[in-house]
């Protein structure tokens, strides 16, 4: 799949908005859609930290994802490594700055250039992504929050705690990426959003606003989920990425140079990705309020 083939698959568009009670936006997006690649990241910290931080991993992904390959697992290796490197780079910021809870969480979407109806999804902390198909919505990712990660009802965990992440870059050797593999069909449209989204607009109504609004482009969707956002409260930062698959390009047939390669760096990413250990839960003392 060539580059104009690439353009011509997707119909993109991010929003991002500081939202009704914050005094700063601390999300940062990506779209580079000749390369397929699309990312949300939600900075935390407060002030200049969250900014910083979220600022530090759009960058570095942007950075990566231009230099690289058109191989899929070559492409797939810039984002994880580029997460690895910003999550150390972000938790030695903090030290120097004085910053006691700086990180970030992120999703990217990462589309197949050599098979169109494939595709990745990385992501660390509760930024999500979701895929809108035949009138259902399906969140793609699961988020590392105490939540989440408990078997225990949401009533059951104290309120404040709920949202507390078990998983962010700036952890330093406590952090992991989590892979998802999806797969895409035309007319499938994908969403990456921050909390900012999912604490205003339950998926219920986000599926409802898609289906309303199924013929519209995608910066008419964008700007819709961000408007409801805003009118439920609008209490944290907003960002907003809708990816539409207008029509799927042609599969492409690598070279044996190319497949060898292939081979190569998805055995690098499988050991890149276990290279450390996901984060631990804390204990159910610390967490969970009383019956």
């Amino acid at each position: 799949m060539n580059r104009k083939e690439s353009l011509e698959m997707v119909d993109a568009f991010a929003v991002t908005d500081v939202g009704k009670v914050r005094k700063n936006n601390e999300d940062a997006v990506l779209m580079v859609p000749d390369r397929l690649c699309y990312a949300v990241s939600d900075g935390m910290g407060g002030g200049k930290a969250g900014e910083v931080a979220s600022a530090m991993m759009i960058r570095e992904i942007e950075q990566s994802i231009l230099k690289c390959s058109g191989i899929p697992a070559e492409r797939e290796g810039s984002i994880i490594r580029s997460a690895y490197k910003v999550n150390f780079e972000i938790r030695d910021y903090a030290e120097q700055h004085d910053y006691s809870s700086m990180g970030a969480t992120m999703v990217c979407l990462l589309f197949d250039p050599w098979h169109p109806c494939a595709g990745t999804i990385f992501h660390a902390g509760d930024s999500r992504a979701y895929r809108i198909r035949e009138n259902q919505i399906e969140q793609l990712t699961e988020d590392h929050t105490i939540a989440a990660a408990s078997n225990l009802t949401e009533s059951r965990i104290a309120p404040m705690l709920r949202g507390v992440l078990t998983n962010a870059l700036g952890t330093g050797t406590d952090f992991f990426l989590e892979r998802t593999s999806i797969d895409v069909q035309d007319g499938d449209v994908f969403l990456l959003c921050s909390d900012g989204l999912t604490r205003m607009v339950p998926d219920s109504n986000i599926l409802q606003l898609f289906s309303i609004l199924r013929d519209e482009s995608s910066e008419s969707i964008c700007r819709s989920l961000l408007e409801s956002a805003l009118d439920n409260g609008g209490r944290d930062n907003v960002s907003i990425i809708v990816v539409k698959i207008r029509k799927l390009g042609n599969e492409y047939d690598p070279s044996e140079e190319e497949a060898e390669r292939e081979s190569e760096a998805q055995v690098r990413n499988l050991m890149d990705l276990t290279d450390t250990p996901p984060t631990e839960v804390i204990s159910a003392v610390d967490v969970f309020s009383n019956p």
